[in-house]
């Protein structure tokens, strides 16, 4: 038995050898790392040029950690631009140069789009059909890079605007609505004209709607319409004005320093314009009876609360019920206002 232990230990050894030495592979030379796209850092990057096929060409800002479309003056969309930056760094699964192509495959002669970070120029070719890879074209070498760029470099400037209606990070302060203005004061927000019966929570309700409004899509907009109703909206060293109107079952508001508009469906604008109604409040339960504990009153107990208000007394019938309802064990009622006294039965 000790033997064949021995034996077991020693296949089981050899086999975990064999397995490492296949895993290693010794002798196999690693594949080289990937071709980057370019050199450039990302992170190093503050401005985008973009020469789209269908519009006019526009550019990208970067202030800070946060990127505007230079003209009209608007935040970009964070995500958006992140994944363009990405382009920069995209593995490159061949290159070629520009003599070899003959018949124009490559499509980069003219590009079909052109994006500018920087210095550097990427200009956007045609798709291979194999691999449904993309030609693009950086200094002289033409290079096959995963296809999923080109949308956001053929974009123009008003799909890169940000739908988010308030700068991230800020607290309103202010907010000036069709039918309702509300100011933000120590100890709270203040309403003109008061709303009757509205708590603190439907209004940070409101409020909140604001903070986190975005748009289902933001377009180029002309003149401000007529019956648009204004709106504010302010903050701590800043201010938005706006203007609704309803277009159809959707909701657009106008920005009035810039020719954009963006849409909302109906009920989010429903939750912007209006405070979130209250659940109405249930009535009080009626409090348990026990009739081998509680008698109700009778015109003898009437007559003796006249003829006292000690704590031994039972409270007039018409505090009855107001007394009975504070019973804190069963035979004893509390005092209230409407009572006596404390009348506990014997």
């Amino acid at each position: 038995m000790r033997g064949r232990l021995w034996l077991n230990l020693a296949l089981v050894l050899i086999v975990a050898l064999l397995a490492a030495i296949a895993w290693q592979q010794p002798g196999k030379t690693p594949p080289p790392p990937a071709t980057r796209l370019t050199a450039l850092d990302p992170g190093s990057v503050a401005h985008i040029a973009f020469h789209p096929p269908r519009g006019e060409p526009f550019a990208l800002q970067r202030e800070g950690e946060t990127w505007f479309i230079e003209q009209p003056r608007l935040r970009a969309q964070p995500f958006r631009v992140r994944t363009l930056l990405e382009l920069l760094t995209a593995p490159s699964a061949a290159q070629l140069a520009p003599a070899d192509d003959q018949d124009n495959a490559f499509g980069v002669e003219p590009p079909q789009t052109r994006v500018v970070f920087d210095d550097t120029e990427i200009a956007f070719g045609l798709t291979n059909p194999v691999g449904l890879r993309r030609y693009v074209r950086v200094g002289d070498t033409v290079h096959l890079i995963e296809d999923r760029y080109y949308h956001h470099a053929a974009s123009q400037w008003v799909d890169w605007v940000d739908r988010r209606l308030l700068p991230e990070g800020v607290t309103l302060t202010g907010l000036q609505l069709p039918d309702l203005t509300l100011s933000g004061a120590d100890p709270g927000w203040q309403l003109a004209p008061p709303p009757p019966a509205i708590g603190a929570d439907a209004i940070t309700a409101l409020v909140e709607e604001w903070q986190r409004a975005y748009a289902m899509d933001v377009e180029p907009a002309g003149e401000l319409p007529g019956d648009a109703k204004p709106l504010r909206l302010e903050w701590d060293g800043g201010a938005l004005d706006l203007g609704i109107v309803r277009d159809g079952d959707e909701w657009l508001l106008y920005r009035r320093d810039t020719p954009v508009r963006y849409r909302f469906s109906d009920n989010q604008g429903q939750r912007l314009l209006e405070l979130p109604q209250q659940a109405p409040q249930p009535p009080a339960a009626d409090p348990p009876h026990h009739d081998h504990d509680h008698a109700a009153p009778t015109a003898a107990d009437d007559a003796g609360a006249g003829r006292g208000s000690g704590r031994g007394s039972r409270p007039p019938a018409a505090a009855w019920s107001r007394c009975w309802s504070a019973a804190t064990s069963p035979g004893r009622w509390c005092a209230t206002p409407r009572c006596a006294g404390r009348w506990r039965r014997n």
